[in-house]
């Protein structure tokens, strides 16, 4: 196997690659085809899994910099992205968890006796 792509571009780890000033290594978002109402589906699940409600959601939403959704809130407009983001956490549910610390219980040795 050759170190080189169909274009002949060789391949470099980002580790190995020169650092320049035109190039500053930073995570750049572009958008793709695809299929927009499966990737909108699988975000909301995503965050739902983490606790966040709609209001959560549709403000991440509105942020730029988040162009995955940011773009489906342009796409769809806010009210429709509300709604779909509504039905899908319909669906899936938002999973909520509470802890409660209590006070340390006392060690004890308990004798364990398994069947021969």
């Amino acid at each position: 196997m050759t170190n080189e792509t169909h274009n002949g571009v060789p391949k470099v780890h980002p580790a190995s690659r020169e650092m320049v000033p035109e190039d500053p290594m930073e995570m750049q978002g572009f958008e793709v085809p695809g299929d927009t109402e499966l990737m909108l589906r699988l975000l909301v699940e995503e965050y739902a899994r983490m606790g966040w409600d709609t209001e959560s959601i549709m403000r991440l939403a509105c942020d730029p910099n988040y162009m995955g959704f940011h773009g489906l809130l342009r796409m769809y407009g806010e009210a429709n992205l509300r709604s779909r983001i509504e039905n899908i956490l319909a669906r899936c549910g938002v999973i909520r968890a509470k802890t409660q610390e209590t006070e340390s219980v006392s060690e004890q040795l308990v004798q364990l006796e398994l069947p021969k």
